[in-house]
């Protein structure tokens, strides 16, 4: 896997659904942990500490906020490329319907242009494919990376945000 599906990877972990046990220790895993930190210095604290429930709460609260209630940076296609929705979403369904696609449970409840979704198609594909489909499908990838880092409230998404600059 190269570096760049690797963190195209960890970003759809980190909006695919509210942090878990599973996602936190992956991001808290030691050499993970060392990158993020200094991507993000302000999610250190969290990286390094176990969690409460309150903090898995708050978390959950936060992802609400942005993703889920009158979202504050909707994490679809359709809110930043409303001319070009039906065809990223049709992409999706095709590779869904045809098998070429399967997707893990926690995704597929997801919609066809969610960046999750999106994101972890991108790190399945290589060299030419990767960046045709991130041409394709990711061209909006800016404008959503900057409004999550304007809307953040968590240092988590904060740190998705800054990720996602890098994919």
């Amino acid at each position: 896997m190269t570096p760049e599906a690797a963190v195209a990877q960890l970003a759809a972990s980190l909006l695919a659904h509210e942090i878990d046990v599973s996602i936190l220790a992956s991001l808290q895993h030691p050499e993970t942990a060392a990158i993020l930190k200094q991507i993000e210095p302000s999610a250190a604290d969290l990286l390094e500490r176990d969690w409460a429930p309150s903090d898995f709460e708050d978390a959950a609260v936060e992802f609400c906020r942005l993703f889920i209630l009158s979202p504050a940076a909707p994490a679809r296609a359709a809110a930043y490329e409303a001319n070009e929705t039906q065809q990223v979403a049709g992409r999706i369904q095709f590779m869904l319907d045809s098998g070429f696609l399967e997707l893990p449970e926690t995704y597929q409840t997801l919609a066809p242009d969610h960046v999750a979704l999106l994101l972890l198609v991108y790190s399945s594909l290589s060299d030419e494919d990767a960046i045709q489909f991130k041409a394709d499908n990711l061209a909006w990838l800016p404008k959503f990376s900057e409004r999550l880092e304007r809307e953040s409230g968590h240092a988590f998404y904060l740190l998705a945000s800054k990720i996602l600059q890098v994919v």
